[in-house]
């Protein structure tokens, strides 16, 4: 699933906000005030300087945020990103979305055993006195040998806008996902244009790569327009038709994205998916080609709670939808969302999630894949580094609903600041070069920042990767350099 990532950090107590490498200053954000809430004792030790730098803040209770990155599915940006930079071009901000970087180059911890989460929170100090980075991961257990059966709809674009390459990519896309395939998987096929096609409707599979189901790929033709919304409609009736609930149900929509013809609001189709939702079958969009529209995929999906992948060769097919397909199909843990406990004086002053509030119905939860991780990662600061102790307490929960039984599930750490500094750190140096990656390309579309924030980026990469054996890191190291090299 895709979301939203142009809000501004900051949170506090009553705040809200979205994420996307967003930064704010000691105040909140787009959401609400400043400051948080902690223990008396520790505002006791702060002294008369560190009670007026926190002014306005109230430090007789904790704060309790409520956190959520996107669906641990949806990795649409960072391939967008390199597709981009490798044609010479620059990333346009509002595509570049942290948490789907985080997604894309795989932050792994160790797997919990089956049905279960295991919840990793790493904290070091940051940049600037009293900045601390903070990471937690979600990961869940290793997907299952014997996967459940499967009932795929794909709704294939075959308009003119598809011609050439987009649609040997549609055709890489639908071909990768038929070598996963197992004997008695159902498969049906709907393409749009103008109009809309079934081509097969029900098919149980022989195994993977079936005859048939080849046949019906390799037959497709680009012409007319994209009337997407009609193609999403015939999908999900599909969809429903073939339903069951002991199968994997899920709708896979591979596309440009450039609506043309019906209803083509942005919203009103994300709508559509929503409704769709409700019933558990999952949205898995593909996006292809030059002219991708990511708004549009983006919303679709993100109502549809379901990946967002975008394929810029057909290796890439091969890599998302054969070697990660238990990632892009599969679901370990519904409704994921995580609850932050933590000292009075801390504040989200950088959030590179895609929400948080201090009220729960504000954060959508999120789907986990198996064998992957949910990566929340943020910045906070203290009003006062005077206020930080070692024995402060800061503690973690993650909630979800089981697949299939929907049965509530939960997981605590508690912790102290102090201790949470003194656990290993692996993960967290490896996401902060993701995302300053991920910086660097939303905040460096003009010459001026870009050196530097390149240079910090590279400097994070080397840091987490001193021996440049990690692939994800030396391909961004060569994303960065190249980025870099465009200003004089």
């Amino acid at each position: 699933m895709g979301g939203t990532a142009n809000g501004t950090g900051g949170s506090n107590q009553g705040s809200s906000g979205s994420g996307g490498a967003s930064e704010a200053g000691g105040n909140a954000g787009e959401g609400g005030a400043s400051g948080s809430a902690g223990t008396a004792g520790a505002a006791g030790d702060a002294g008369a300087g560190g009670a007026e730098v926190c002014k306005g803040v109230d430090l007789s209770k904790p704060t309790t945020l409520y956190l959520s990155a996107d669906d641990s599915n949806s990795m649409a940006s960072a391939a967008l990103a390199r597709k981009m930079i490798r044609q010479g071009q620059t990333p346009v901000p509002s595509m570049i979305r942290p948490y789907e970087f985080l997604n894309y180059y795989n932050v792994a911890y160790q797997a919990p055993a089956k049905g279960n989460i295991n919840l990793v929170p790493q904290l070091r100090p940051g940049k600037l006195e009293g900045d601390f980075d903070l990471q937690i991961g979600v990961q869940s257990a290793m997907p299952e040998a014997m996967r459940r059966p499967m009932n795929l709809t794909l709704v294939l674009d075959t308009s003119g806008s598809m011609e050439g390459e987009p649609m040997a990519l549609q055709n890489a896309a639908a071909k990768a996902l038929a070598t996963q395939l197992r004997a008695g998987d159902v498969v049906s096929i709907t393409t749009w244009n103008t109009s809309t096609n079934v081509v097969l409707s029900g098919h149980q599979v022989q195994g993977p790569n079936d005859a048939k189901l080849l046949q019906a790929i390799n037959g497709l033709v680009a012409g007319g327009g994209t009337d997407l919304q009609a193609g999403l409609k015939n999908g999900y009736e599909l969809a429903r038709k073939h339903y069951a609930e002991s199968r994997t149900n899920r709708v896979i929509v591979i596309s440009d994205g450039v609506a043309n013809v019906g209803i083509t609001d942005e919203q009103m189709i994300g709508q559509e998916a929503d409704l769709e939702n409700k019933e558990g079958i999952y949205l898995v969009g593909v996006g292809v080609g030059d002219g991708v529209n990511d708004t549009l995929l983006n919303v679709v999906t993100d109502a549809g709670n379901g990946a967002y992948l975008y394929l810029d060769s057909a290796e890439e097919a091969q890599r998302m939808l054969a070697n990660r397909f238990d990632e892009v199909v599969e679901i370990a843990a519904r409704n994921v969302q995580v609850a932050m406990t933590m000292p009075p004086y801390f504040s989200i002053v950088k959030f590179s999630g895609e929400q948080y509030s201090t009220d729960p119905t504000k954060v959508k939860p999120q789907h986990l894949a198996p064998g992957d991780a949910m990566v929340i990662s943020q910045t906070l600061r203290a009003c006062s580094p005077t206020l930080v102790q070692p024995t402060d307490p800061i503690d973690f929960r993650a909630t979800w609903t089981e697949p299939g039984t929907w049965k509530p599930r939960s997981v605590e750490v508690k912790t102290t600041v102090g201790d949470l500094q003194e656990q290993s750190d692996a993960q967290l140096r490896r996401g902060l070069a993701i995302v300053a990656y991920a910086d660097a390309l939303r905040q460096g579309a003009s010459c001026e920042p870009r050196a530097k924030l390149v240079a910090e980026a590279l400097a994070a990469a080397d840091k987490a990767d001193p021996q440049k054996t990690d692939p994800a890191l030396v391909e961004i190291r060569e994303l960065l350099q190249s980025f870099g090299s465009w200003c004089p």
